[in-house]
């Protein structure tokens, strides 16, 4: 993204693939966007409109959109699409 990084509270830059932990969940990060420029996971494209912020997707195939960053996004694994 050439536009302001998303980062974990860790500092970690937000990238398709990561496993990360939201709200005690595992999920895969499958959309990231910046508000102006996006990246989407292969699938995930009708999820490409979002505002600034990530969608994850739970082992259960759950699909959640979190605009407000905070500690409950937690950085797990540097994952691959």
């Amino acid at each position: 993204m050439d536009a302001e990084q998303l980062c974990y509270t860790s500092g970690e830059e937000i990238q398709i693939g990561d496993r990360v932990q939201f709200d005690g969940t595992y999920a895969t990060v499958v959309v990231v966007s910046d508000g102006e420029t996006y990246q989407t996971a292969p699938g995930f494209e009708d999820h490409a409109g979002v505002e600034r912020g990530v969608t994850v997707s739970d082992d259960d195939g759950t699909v959640t959109t979190i605009g407000d960053l905070d500690a409950r996004l937690i950085f797990v694994d540097r994952g691959a699409v």
